[in-house]
């Protein structure tokens, strides 16, 4: 990778944190405040409703967007037809969805959700509607005004959903939704302006189709899985189930979502342009997942030991039931962080079939596993079927990335034994201090002390043993690493 490459990977790096730093914050604020003021229920109605929109928006994608960052030599007809093709599309799917809400809602056995799906409907237009230009700046790595148009994006849907919770209860979360889109429609014609235009040119877009058509299926395999598996929990569980599964696999997820995200984004660029020089790939593969885990082990450690806590603490009684799942998906998460780092590089190098297949092979596990599961553990089954199902899933990734870049996890097994270990150290301190001191000072002081010694011991094995967890900081990020340079020894 050359230097001008790694410093624009870098600033992109820093910015998409930054963006979803913010705005899963700002989200996690959001689902706590309205925790507080709405019910189980409520969130299980919302799930019912966006199941429906997320299915038919899945199986319609063709993977346009993908197919303009990966292309080098877009032109205006490219621009248009991709524009064109995804409204008509919104155009449907808002059709056929405020038409068949209560076919929909009977599916799920909630006929309370009918109105909710018609209303909602209006999100694809909106989302489609938007500027199809922002796909130049994530090719560009331009992450910046991206950043900006989606922390845009979470205030209006925060403020909104908060604001009109406690007058109109589970409307406010429609409402919410609704207008973060709008904002982001907004904002994406100020940071990446384009004049729309209804245009259909069949070589441009048939040019796309040809690159999205496997993208396609692994959305299309996903959205099926995640609204059968939804179905599953509905069916068996009830809605007030569903409503305690949305919220904990919110809570447990968000460590891992924010970092594939912020990996995932970035790396898919990076990984199209390096992809004629596999080891290049090799050695971006093995800095992104040993980053991620210096990033997420220690996080999720914490909220595994703490979630009770957190849950009393936080959430309230009425939540309680949620503890043991967020405990449970927490360890998913960290099951499924090495598919997180693999899954840019498929997509990056032009194999997208594969993560078709692993999206194929986890989607129905889990969905066979809740069936059988659930019913006989309730809530609990269904936080089971995840690290099965993941653990299944990560063995395929291990096989396609041996096959593409040899050994992968050559030298890593020091550098990740001393992350578990600064992870393990940190999280018995803060379940001591937990203990000690019970109630939300005791979390507070328990999740600093924590993080702090994990970050401390880590730091230290690093100068001691030269790990090498600091070895692209200097090229990727050469403002920190002046910092550090300051601040102490220089890390190799």
């Amino acid at each position: 990778m050359s230097d001008g490459l790694a410093r624009q990977a870098g600033n992109a790096l820093i910015w998409k944190g930054l963006q979803l730093a913010s705005t899963k914050g700002i989200f996690l604020v959001r689902t706590v405040i309205l925790a507080r003021l709405l019910a189980p229920d409520d969130f299980g109605l919302l799930a019912i409703a966006t199941a429906a929109l997320g299915f038919l928006l899945s199986i319609t994608d063709l993977g346009m967007v993908p197919a303009l960052v990966q292309r080098a030599d877009n032109e205006a007809r490219h621009f248009d037809s991709a524009w064109t093709i995804g409204v008509l599309r919104a155009l449907v799917i808002s059709a056929i969805v405020a038409l068949g809400a209560p076919l929909i809602a009977a599916a799920f056995n909630e006929p309370r959700a009918t109105e909710l799906i018609r209303v909602l409907a209006l999100m694809p237009l909106l989302d489609a509607a938007a500027s199809i230009r922002v796909t130049e700046l994530t090719r560009a790595l331009e992450f910046r005004p991206l950043a900006l148009a989606r922390l845009a994006e979470a205030l209006a849907n925060t403020l909104v959903a908060v604001g009109l919770a406690s007058a109109v209860g589970v409307w406010a979360l429609i409402a919410g939704q609704l207008a973060g889109t709008l904002m982001y429609l907004l904002a994406s014609y100020i940071i990446a302006p384009h004049r729309p235009r209804i245009a259909l040119d069949l070589e441009a877009a048939q040019s796309l189709v040809r690159f999205g058509r496997w993208m396609f299926a692994v959305g299309l395999i996903a959205v099926i899985g995640g609204t059968l598996l939804q179905l599953t929990i509905a069916r068996t569980v009830g809605t007030a189930g569903l409503g305690l599964y949305v919220l904990a696999s919110k809570l447990a997820f968000l460590p891992a979502e924010l970092a594939s995200e912020v990996a995932g984004s970035v790396a898919f660029p990076v990984y199209a342009r390096l992809q004629a020089n596999l080891a290049q790939v090799r050695r971006a593969f093995q800095a992104s997942l040993l980053g991620m885990s210096v990033l997420l082990l220690p996080v999720c450690a914490l909220t595994i030991a703490l979630a009770p806590t957190l849950v009393g603490v936080i959430l309230g009684p009425r939540w309680a039931g949620t503890a043991p799942l967020i405990q449970i998906l927490t360890l998913a998460s960290v099951i499924g962080l090495f598919g997180d780092a693999v899954v840019p590089i498929l997509k990056g190098v032009g194999q997208p079939q594969k993560l078709a297949a692993v999206e194929f092979v986890q989607s129905g596990l889990l969905v066979l596993l809740i069936w059988r599961l659930a019913p006989i553990y309730g809530t609990v089954g269904v936080a089971l079927a995840w690290p099965l199902a993941l653990m299944v899933s990560q063995l395929i990734c291990a096989l396609f990335l041996r096959g593409l870049l040899g050994r992968p996890l050559q030298g890593l097994a020091w550098p990740l034994g001393a992350v578990a270990l600064a992870t393990a150290v940190g999280t018995a301190l803060a379940g001591g201090v937990c203990a000690m001191a019970p109630g939300l000072t005791g979390l507070v002081a328990g999740t600093s002390l924590g993080l702090g010694s994990s970050t401390l011991l880590l730091l230290g094995l690093e100068r001691r043993f030269q790990l090498g967890l600091g070895t692209a900081l200097p090229t990727m990020f050469p403002r920190l690493a002046r910092v550090v340079d300051l601040a102490g020894p220089k890390i190799r």
